[in-house]
């Protein structure tokens, strides 16, 4: 699915079908749980990779994990670990081992069909507060970060309704809006860093696009980059977080407003 299509499905609740697929490491033994676990919190992993290929995904999702933890099954003595209050099936996720993207499942010794061991020709990107974060992009003449997420997702700080500066969040695709019903503006709810922020979306030709609906949402939007080494953006009715480094944030808002 597209990167406008995911937003849009999130942004307006729509009614998603999901594909059912086989259990291979949801359900496993209470030592191979505690293993999964321990992996996670020992080698301080925040962010993990979900790719079902059976399920016809084609490019991973960045996880951001907040919440971990192990429950029992309730089948067979069985036990399953879970990520912000889900239980997952380690077969079809993938955590940053030694510069790589290596299967979940078979990190903690557990045999899993059909999926790749190691994700390849996948960046890594396990500390989003190291990346490169914000820069000027001389050919657009315009701010920008670069996407941390898969898909084209990006940041932009330009001038907003108030004719102050406004993060602008863009996404680009192909097909672009098919539905012209989406092309009039619309106010949608989304979480900044765990705060309900309400912001105005747009959806044109091949750019969708969204920015915080009132002036006082809009600095608090710029007060999390100024403030933050991350800012997270989830929508209100979706699960996926979209993850923004904040790093040279505050030094290029700076040089934006003095010249």
């Amino acid at each position: 699915m597209n990167i406008i299509k995911r937003l849009l499905v999130v942004f307006l609740g729509c009614t998603v079908c999901t594909i059912a697929y086989a259990d291979q490491a949801q359900r496993i033994s209470k030592k191979e749980a505690n293993a999964a676990l321990q992996l996670l919190q020992t080698e301080n992993i925040h962010v993990i990779q979900k790719l079902c290929s059976p399920c016809g995904d084609v490019l991973p999702q960045n996880i951001v994990i907040d919440q971990v933890a192990i429950q029992d099954a309730n089948y067979k003595g069985l036990w399953e670990l879970t990520v912000n209050g889900q239980a997952i099936d380690l077969a079809y996720y993938y955590v940053p081992v030694k510069e790589r993207w290596k299967n979940f499942a078979r990190a903690v010794d557990i045999y899993v069909d059909d999926m790749p061991k190691y994700l390849d020709n996948i960046p890594i990107q396990t500390k989003v507060e190291e990346s490169k974060g914000w820069y000027i992009n001389k050919k657009q003449k315009m701010i920008i970060t670069k996407e941390v997420i898969s898909g084209s997702l990006v940041a932009i700080l330009g001038r907003g309704s108030y004719q102050r500066l406004s993060v602008f969040f863009q996404a680009s695709a192909e097909k672009g809006c098919e539905d012209e019903s989406l092309q009039k503006s619309q106010s949608v709810p989304m979480y900044v860093n765990d705060d309900l922020v309400k912001f105005t979306l747009l959806c044109k030709e091949k750019i969708v696009a969204f920015y915080a609906d009132t002036e006082e949402g809009n600095d608090f939007v710029l007060d999390q980059f100024m403030k933050s080494t991350v800012v997270k953006l989830k929508p209100y009715t979706g699960e996926e977080s979209f993850v923004f480094s904040a790093k040279g944030f505050k030094e290029l808002y700076e040089k934006a407003t003095t010249h």
